[in-house]
């Protein structure tokens, strides 16, 4: 997750609950050609779940290439608290100009028939800001310009969906030691606004998405060993047929993300303080 808005909007006269709504109308057949060339896999999970331990393993133990995290590349690190709104936009978009760097390059190496691993997904700064949306914590103008300019770049086939996103399934308990053991990378200010966000990034990977998309998203729980983890990917990747990811996919992961707010609000999750 970090990395780090308007809702879908109902006709007066429907009564139907957005969830449904946006299910009908967005779930994708799985269609095209099988894939010829590399395959461009993102592994996800809550702040400290292990995705750059297990990034670096398949690396490391199965010669992927590895795509750091959009935050990591950057030089100087931009600062993740915001005093405002306009300081919370200014961030989110450095980090999905980043990620768009990331996609590109992603696409370039799987190109080559070369298997990616990416720290993160593509859509760090938009499921982050509908998270802090959700929390009361961002105003949906915010999400709103981040969710325009995602657009922009998928028209242009400058930001998508990797073809499989792992999602690292961890407990609280787990990810707070490994969080306590390495504070330089997940400061204990940031922590808990993390774990909140976290909270709603997970229903997103878990639930949301593999409605729609079920082909694109499998779980692994995280806490074994490095080395075992990366065989169980190994495993799962290696047992699946597999197309290329669309920007139709794409276009429709967008639309459900506001359905992170919509969530947050209806089962009044709030910000862990």
């Amino acid at each position: 997750m970090r990395t780090p808005a308007s809702g879908l909007h109902r006709g007066e006269k429907s009564k139907a609950p957005v969830d449904s709504m946006v299910f009908r109308d967005a779930t994708v057949p799985w269609e095209g050609p099988m894939a010829r060339g590399g395959r461009l896999i993102a592994v996800e999970g809550s702040s400290a779940a292990g995705k750059t331990t297990l990034v670096r393993e398949a690396s490391e133990g199965l010669g992927w290439e590895p795509l750091a995290e959009a935050f990591d590349r950057l030089d100087p690190a931009p600062s993740l608290e915001f005093r405002s709104p306009r300081e919370l936009l200014r961030l989110e978009g450095t980090l999905l100009a980043e990620e768009a760097l990331r996609f590109e390059q992603g696409k370039r190496f799987s190109a080559q028939g070369k298997t990616v691993i990416a720290d993160t997904a593509f859509f760090g700064p938009l499921t982050y800001t509908w998270g802090l949306v959700g929390l009361g914590l961002a105003p949906q103008s915010v999400a709103q310009g981040v969710m325009r300019a995602a657009r922009a770049l998928v028209q242009k086939r400058s930001l998508g969906l990797p073809d499989l996103t792992i999602y690292l399934e961890t407990s609280a308990r787990e990810r707070s030691r490994r969080a306590r053991a390495a504070r330089a990378r997940h400061p204990s200010t940031l922590f808990s606004r993390h774990e909140s966000v976290g909270q709603l990034e997970r229903r997103y990977y878990t639930e949301l998405l593999p409605a729609v998309l079920p082909r694109r998203v499998r779980n692994l729980r995280g806490q074994t060993s490095p080395e075992s983890l990366a065989r169980r990917l190994h495993e799962v990747v290696d047992g699946m047929r597999w197309r290329p990811a669309t920007p139709r996919e794409t276009l429709v992961s967008l639309r459900i993300l506001p359905l992170l707010a919509e969530d947050a609000r209806r089962s009044k999750v709030r910000p862990n303080r």
